[in-house]
């Protein structure tokens, strides 16, 4: 079961759409070589500052062992809920999983198993804190509510958000005020993780990337995810129902 917990916390490193691709909007955030990009400016284009459906994402998974293909859907709820429903290539689905800033529930319906857990014990067997599981989107979360800005440099300006256990560095595109990449450290990872966003596409207002690699997450030496087709401001309720009769385990 511990693959698909990892499996699951790799999923969203990137978000899609299936629009037709067009130009990029230029967002005006770096109108001298020395600008200062409004924060407000970057979180207004966050993936998650509003509900959405990402109705399949194709993700290739490498380790050590070899590769692995699955799909999943995923659904966004205010103010923090996520719903994920991974499937094999056959279409079988093999979890589904509701996952919110500090609890995350697992039905693993191949082992009939409900895993249960808080974000603390993710943080202690995974290295993830699951307050910042928006950032696999490419998402900048900060909570230094002070900060009001940020200086670009030829074009790209760098934020370092650090906390107790924590430092998370962005990488922002000044152009179109979204994240190129992203590196996590920890003192629960092994090794920090990284991120690269590309093939950036658009529905005419939300700017997003297709195509994510993360490196060293979960301890996987490759994760390659493309997602084919999402609905913003999706209204569907989330709904998880625990499997019947599954034995109950806590993820410690």
């Amino acid at each position: 079961m511990q693959k698909v917990v990892i499996i699951f916390l790799g999923l969203i490193i990137v978000a899609g759409c299936s629009v037709k691709r067009k130009a990029l909007p230029s967002r005006n955030l770096n109108s001298e070589n020395s600008a200062t990009v409004k924060i407000s400016d970057i979180t207004e284009l966050n993936y998650t500052a509003q509900s959405f459906f990402i109705q399949r994402a194709d993700i290739t998974i490498v380790s050590d062992d070899g590769s692995q293909h699955v799909s999943a859907t995923i659904k966004f709820a205010e103010p923090d809920s996520f719903l994920i429903s991974v499937r094999a290539l056959l279409g079988i689905e093999v979890a589904r999983i509701l996952l919110t800033s500090d609890t995350i529930l697992i039905n693993d319906r191949f082992n009939q198993t409900l895993y249960i857990g808080s974000n603390q014990n993710v943080k202690k067997k995974f290295g993830f804190d699951l307050a910042f599981f928006p950032v696999l989107f490419g998402d900048l979360i900060i909570k230094a509510q002070n900060l009001q800005g940020i200086n670009c440099d030829n074009g790209i300006a760098v934020l370092r958000e650090v906390g107790e256990d924590y430092a998370i560095n962005y990488f922002i595109d000044c152009n179109t005020g979204k994240c190129t990449e992203v590196k996590v450290e920890s003192e629960f990872l092994k090794a920090p993780i990284s991120i690269v966003f590309a093939d950036f596409d658009t529905d005419g207002k939300m700017i997003f990337p297709r195509h994510s690699k993360a490196n060293n997450f979960a301890n996987f030496v490759r994760f390659e995810i493309e997602v084919k087709r999402v609905e913003f401001n999706e209204t569907s309720d989330i709904e998880f129902i625990p499997g019947r009769n599954y034995t109950k385990v806590e993820i410690k």
